[in-house]
């Protein structure tokens, strides 16, 4: 018999997974320090397996198709957890064309470059089909065992190269290489389909099977070989395989034909058809004869050589017979009946996994739809808790506003202890001294520009590398023309740059809540430095005693007492309620995933809204009841301070003395109030750093893919106009971004990269990092440097580290602030208008806005609560 075709295996370039995937997962997913642990060996090891399945040679064995089997599971199995595309996880793959003969073929590319996984998946496929075929076709064919082994490895192929002929241009997101066109595989499909037949065919005459079972099994593969030569034969296709694939397939369609009839002879034998048998002999004479043309072509004489002496030796004792016994007229072939067909080999479709004993890397990892219904999750759940607690605080801030237009407790302290220095002031001015006083006030306001002026700054280099990128390509669109094929910036650059203009409405947003707290301090500033005072200087700063000062043993004073007890019992329950509200939590993980696998499809809004309302409900009822207390509570407090005033003295010294206790009181509630602004405000810059950061090392990443990809183009364009200078420019194997692992090639070289103006701090003005856990000095800005693009040879690069902020986290707000009795409002925007009367966020009220969770997911409620954001253009 005459050998076997086999598919050539693709050849790729090694790449660095490692990194971009660790990247992402640390990014997206939640994970322990055990979890962490676990995926990034898990990492190591995916990348170890492409590096094995695909860089390495492989033996034509069945342990090598388990290596590529293993890896194309693999795989699949990410597709949903670890997205592998231009804008998430920018990695460039790069496979060259099967059939590559060194030349441009025409006019097409021969390799082509894709930052998508399902790119990779296609071309791993690809080459587990051709393996396939090249295991079958090195079969020895001499026991059972072999035959059976090389007829299910043909069909096999024959199913992968059908499979992919289906869903390769949704898997390639551009004109892939000439081996992965639909043409080509529904060719190589044909040729693994009638090579199977054949290898049943020889099980069948190995086995001495009955002349009719033969008939139609030869029969089927002349059939499937006439089709293969049909599809390997057009015209777009011809100059794509070996000079041996054609004739090969011709000689082997006659052959099968020729050896039908030959079967269908010895049966008409057994039947005493004797003018039959002869003609049908003559036939298969004849066929054999002019498939031996086609396989001394194909340099392979010998094929079929034992055959034909049999079907030659069989004609001529026919013919002897028929001549000297029979006298039997010939009757003509095309009056005959036809042949039965006989179609045992058939197309094994494409099931997932492959392998049978397929174990998931990433299996602790959950899918996409569900991290992002997680996240989802988490921003109803921050929304339900700010939303609450912020009509804690706004209440809590309305009691103490109250109570110091009245100059409670003060008032009944004068009333009650006749001391020149109440005691709830000397309580004030003790946790103010604590706190720093007004000095560190003074101190965090003046750092809060330099950390705003530290992320702009990034956010300005951002913005520069993407302009650069696009007028790079504008540039060269214009000089090439419509041979410039690739991906215009605009289209992959649209959400960086949407991310680009949240950042900077964000940004805006926070240097106006900046200057509220600075003009809020201004205009505390005598109060909060006479709280700042020692004991004796603040108790020579307030009017002495009246001697006309109300009595202790009123009923209006006893009735004041109570009330004020009954309001830090209302405070201190608050601060419970907030607590509570932060600490309850549920895991939805297991909610989310069993609603995906019942339905394929994830209700997140409403399987969110029933669980919210289930953890929180009795909660909010708390917060209701705790808001129609303190109502009853104040109406008492004014009812009864009317009465309290009426009994005490009106002399001048006496009003003058209550309006600087009154100031006294409210410059302590400003105190805390800045103190917790402040707070959050270095916080939220800092958090905020880490994000922009990784959002400039996502682009950094995007343009060095796009100068790669430019570069690539580019030598394509100079081999076409070399080897084919009539030809049109061939259309380009362009990628819609890329990564750290383009970076590995050995033409890549990372594009300089200059850190932001300023960026960089002398080390005499650097500060060491913080601790873990801990941040810095305000104000201080951390040694850093704009990270580079990832050259293997840099030292990694951990900005901020003190500080990470996970995208597709829960928002970085309500910041735990230090309670105090008479807590004053958050200016986070907690407060939703028209969830209750008189809610909403007030706008002389600093906002420092949640940092966004990371693209593409970004928070569902509105960032910015006095005006929406309106995303500018990109840069012209």
């Amino acid at each position: 018999m005459a050998a076997f075709l086999c598919a050539p295996l693709k050849k790729t370039n090694e790449v660095d997974l490692s990194k971009p995937l660790r990247t992402f997962i640390s990014s997206t997913f939640k994970t322990s320090d055990d979890g962490s642990t676990e995926s990034d060996e898990a990492v190591s090891e995916f990348n170890k397996l492409r590096n094995k399945a695909v860089m390495q040679p492989l033996d034509k064995h069945e342990s090598s198709l388990d290596l590529l089997v293993r890896y194309y599971d693999q795989l699949v199995a990410i597709e949903n957890k670890l997205p592998l595309t231009p804008t998430q996880i920018p990695i460039a793959f790069k496979w060259k064309d099967a059939f590559d003969k060194g030349s441009l073929f025409f006019g097409k590319a021969s390799s082509l470059t894709l930052s998508y996984g399902t790119f990779e998946r296609a071309a791993v496929l690809f080459n587990v089909g051709a393996l396939m075929s090249q295991i079958a076709a090195v079969q020895p064919l001499g026991t059972d065992e072999e035959l059976k082994s090389a007829a299910k490895l043909f069909q096999q192929s024959a199913g992968v190269f059908s499979h992919l002929k289906d869903t390769v241009l949704s898997l390639v997101q551009q004109e892939p290489t000439h081996d992965l066109m639909p043409d080509t595989l529904n060719a190589l499909a044909a040729i693994m389909l009638a090579q199977g037949q054949e290898a049943i065919y020889l099980k069948a005459s190995k086995d001495k099977m009955k002349p009719a079972l033969l008939v139609k099994i030869a029969a089927q593969c002349g059939d499937f070989y006439q089709e293969a030569v049909k599809q390997m034969s057009r015209e777009m296709l011809k100059g794509l395989w070996e000079k041996e694939w054609i004739p090969m397939a011709n000689g082997k369609m006659l052959a099968f034909q020729g050896l039908a009839q030959y079967h269908q002879s010895r049966q008409n034998n057994e039947n005493k058809e004797i003018g039959e048998e002869l003609s049908r002999l003559a036939e298969a004479l004849r066929l054999c004869q002019q498939a031996q043309t086609y396989f001394t072509t194909a340099g392979a004489p010998n094929a079929f050589k034992a055959e034909m002496t049999i079907i030659q030796k069989a004609h001529e004792l026919a013919k002897k017979d028929n001549d000297f016994i029979y006298h039997e007229r010939i009757p003509d072939l095309r009056g005959l009946p036809a042949l039965g067909r006989a179609a045992l080999a058939k197309t094994l479709p494409v099931t997932t996994p492959l392998g049978p004993r397929f174990k998931d890397l990433f299996e602790t990892l959950v899918p996409v739809p569900v991290h992002q219904a997680l996240a989802a999750y988490d921003v109803r759940r921050a929304e339900v808790v700010n939303m609450e607690t912020g009509r804690l605080r706004e209440h809590t801030q309305l009691m103490n506003g109250i109570l110091a237009s009245l100059n409670l407790p003060a008032a009944l302290d004068d009333a009650c202890n006749h001391e020149t220095l109440p005691e709830s002031i000397r309580e004030k001015s003790a946790k103010v001294k604590a706190a720093g006083g007004i000095d560190s006030l003074t101190q965090s306001v003046t750092e809060l520009p330099s950390l705003l002026t530290r992320n702009k700054e990034i956010l300005e280099e951002t913005s520069r590398l993407l302009t650069e990128e696009k007028q790079s390509d504008v540039q060269l669109r214009a000089q090439f023309k419509e041979k410039w094929t690739r991906m215009a910036s605009e289209r992959l650059t649209e959400p960086l740059w949407q991310e680009i203009g949240k950042y900077r409405g964000i940004l805006d947003t926070a240097a106006n809540a900046d200057n509220i707290v600075r003009t809020k301090l201004d205009a505390n500033r005598r109060g909060l430095e006479l709280l700042s005072k020692p004991e004796p200087e603040l108790k020579a700063a307030i009017p002495g005693l009246s001697s006309n000062t109300a009595g202790q043993n009123t009923p209006s004073v006893a009735q004041l007492k109570d009330l004020m007890t009954r309001v830090q019992a209302i405070t201190a329950k608050r601060q419970t309620l907030e607590k509570e509200f932060k600490d309850a939590s549920f895991d939805m993980s297991s909610t989310f995933l069993r609603a995906l696998g019942e339905s394929g499809a994830l209700n997140e809004e409403h399987i969110s809204t029933e669980k919210l309302n289930e953890i929180y409900g009795p909660l909010r009822e708390q917060v209701s009841a705790s808001i129609k207390e303190q109502e009853t509570v104040m109406a008492q407090v004014q009812q009864a301070n009317q009465q309290f005033s009426a009994e005490k003295s009106s002399n001048s010294s006496g009003a003058e003395r209550e309006t600087m206790l009154k100031m006294l009181a409210g410059a302590h509630d400003i105190f805390m109030e800045l103190r917790g602004n402040l707070q959050e405000g270095t916080k939220f810059y800092n958090d905020l750093t880490p994000l922009l950061v990784r959002l400039q090392q996502k682009v950094s990443d995007f343009v060095f893919a796009r100068k790669t990809e430019k570069e690539d183009l580019m030598k394509d364009m100079q081999q076409t106009i070399v080897s084919q200078p009539t030809q049109a420019a061939p259309s380009n194997p362009a990628y819609h971004g890329g990564g750290e692992a383009a970076r590995t090639t050995a033409s890549a070289q990372p594009p300089p990269r200059p850190p932001p103006p300023n960026f960089a701090q002398a080390p005499s003005q650097s500060h060491p990092t913080a601790p873990p856990g801990q941040h810095p000095p305000m104000g201080a800005q951390a040694p850093m440097t704009a990270p580079m693009a990832s050259n293997p040879a840099a030292p990694p690069y951990h900005p901020y580290q003190p500080y990470p902020q996970q995208y597709g986290a829960a928002p970085p707000y309500p910041y735990p602030t230090q309670q105090q009795p008479y807590q004053t409002a958050t200016p986070y925007p907690v407060a939703y208008p028209g969830t209750y009367p008189g809610a909403g966020h007030n706008p002389a009220a600093p906002y420092y806005p949640p940092p966004p969770q990371g693209y593409p997911a970004y928070p569902a409620y509105p960032p910015y609560p006095q005006q929406p954001y309106q995303q500018p253009p990109p840069p012209q």
